[in-house]
């Protein structure tokens, strides 16, 4: 009798301890989920706002014109400090958590390796050689944020949760394509963009776009570009590529404001014969004033003549005008002004340097892939 009680306590102390334990079991599962659905959460966070903090910083980098490298990058590195101190209750971004490099345009794709190297062409001759920024969002315990404090794992001796998340953000120069991007009707010779693009600067040289000839620093018939037909005047009919068919009304309205409509690169379009320019001084000297940097296309391909005038668009290139003459001889008719580096021909990157044009600033930003 006495062995039987013994082995019957002995039973079911047994099971109280089997219960216990799976009670303590649980409530630590239990609060491990807790902590891990924080800290999901908490790296989501961080994630947003990485993206959106490397975006900034790559717009801020190429919306920069008139400036200095050193104060473009510091500009860039503002931008995406303040985005992540406004979106995340005082988040703070030191030095190597903003880092500016290149990528491949190619593969869109973040190598370490070549990330820190610049680049050598001279479309991004004036940001050092970048075209991307890297920016890591760091909730750890040796960066200014501090980890993460737990909330039910400091039960079993776990106080902290490191996070961090990264992101790339870079200029897409493969885009083709602006829709309803502010771009005006006037066409520039792809050969003239990369003849200012030479010394990576293509501001320092004065180019004309109208007229029965192309121009830069006074050069005429700029090598590479093809001859315009007779009857021409250099003006854009985006409706589509057999004669030209919008008005005076309607080139004035797409100057004022910008094409509504989508163009794109390897495409055909029909010119506009006839001499717009006079009727739209106003505009002109508006964009003139306002000192507005607006999208243009290029063409590397002219044929017909008169309303039958064909091009082909190869690409888009940032353009301020600068001055204009719109009274005599075909020859002596012109828009004048400058290119900008962050145009492209294969794709498109421009602002509207401040002012407040509509559809001025058409930047085109992506988040590279990380291999």
């Amino acid at each position: 009798m006495i062995p039987e009680m013994i082995q019957r306590r002995r039973s079911s102390g047994f099971q109280v301890i089997q219960i216990l334990g799976l009670f303590m079991l649980g409530l630590i599962v239990s609060a491990l989920a807790i902590d891990f659905g924080y800290y999901y959460a908490a790296q989501n966070q961080l994630q947003t706002v990485a993206d959106s903090a490397s975006l900034a910083a790559a717009n801020e980098l190429y919306r920069d014109i008139d400036v200095d490298l050193d104060a473009k990058l510091g500009n860039a590195r503002a931008a995406a400090t303040e985005l992540a101190d406004e979106n995340m209750n005082g988040m703070v971004l030191e030095g190597d958590d903003v880092i500016f490099g290149f990528i491949d345009p190619g593969t869109k794709t973040y190598d370490p390796a070549t990330f820190q190297t610049p680049s050598g062409n001279p479309d991004y001759g004036l940001t050092g050689g970048y075209n991307a920024v890297r920016v890591k969002a760091r909730r750890t315990a040796n960066s200014a944020n501090g980890a993460l404090n737990t909330i039910m794992a400091n039960m079993i001796g776990v106080t902290q949760m490191n996070t961090m998340a990264t992101s790339i953000a870079m200029l897409d120069q493969t885009v083709n394509t602006i829709t309803d991007g502010g771009l005006r009707p006037i066409y520039a010779c792809e050969a003239q963009f990369n003849t200012t693009m030479q010394d990576g600067i293509p501001e320092n040289n004065t180019v004309r776009i109208y007229g029965d000839h192309v121009e830069v620093d006074g050069v005429q018939d700029t090598t590479g570009c093809p001859a315009m037909g007779s009857g021409n005047w250099g003006f854009a009919d985006f409706t589509d590529c057999s004669s030209g068919t919008v008005g005076a009304s309607t080139i004035r309205t797409w100057f004022v404001s910008g094409y509504p409509g989508t163009v794109t690169a390897g495409q055909c379009y029909s010119t506009k014969p006839g001499n717009f320019i006079s009727s739209i001084s106003d505009e002109l000297d508006t964009l003139v004033s306002n000192g507005t940097v607006f999208p243009i296309p290029l063409y590397n391909s002219w044929s017909g003549n008169g309303s039958n005038g064909k091009v082909d668009v190869s690409g888009f290139a940032g353009f301020k005008i600068t001055d204009y003459v719109a009274n005599g001889a075909q020859a002596n008719r012109y828009i004048e002004g400058h290119f900008y580096r962050y145009a492209c021909k294969t794709g498109c990157a421009s602002s509207d340097d401040g002012s407040t044009t509509p559809g001025g600033s058409i930047v085109k930003l992506r988040l590279a892939s990380k291999s």
